[in-house]
């Protein structure tokens, strides 16, 4: 399934140095969401990060990851922000996961405290997104 995702193109730097860099950030950010099923790592925001990397270092690749059956569906939902209910399951994922690693992994009270600060970051960073209207298909 192909998604088409109309947006204006991206400027790419020159330096074929720093392109490189970006293909690696966004190799890096594809990695990461593989191994989502870890508690405490989102696949999302990875796939997200991947897809902004690759649109400013390779147009092979952002295709790539723009119409990959799995990937491009992340990349595609998020253009123009997010539904509600999207939020909301977003939250529900993060709260699970932070909690799961709090609760079960982590016996020191200083990460726990910390780890409640990127909970609450997170929270905050989900919900200031643009909401979008939910599209009948």
């Amino acid at each position: 399934m192909a998604v088409s995702i109309d947006q204006p193109a991206v400027r790419k730097p020159r330096s074929l140095l720093v392109r490189g860099v970006y293909v690696l950030l966004g190799l890096i950010c594809l990695g990461f969401a593989a191994i989502s099923f870890i508690p405490g790592i989102p696949t999302f925001d990875f796939v997200i990060l991947a897809a902004f990397f690759f649109a400013r270092s390779s147009d092979r690749l952002h295709n790539w990851l723009v119409s990959h059956r799995y990937f491009g569906r992340m990349v595609g939902a998020y253009h123009g922000g997010l539904t509600i209910k999207m939020k909301w399951w977003a939250a529900t994922a993060i709260t699970l996961s932070l909690g799961a690693s709090v609760i079960f992994l982590i016996d020191n009270s200083v990460v726990r405290v910390l780890l409640g600060f990127v909970w609450l970051y997170a929270l905050w960073f989900v919900f200031s997104r643009p909401t979008k209207e939910p599209v009948d298909v």
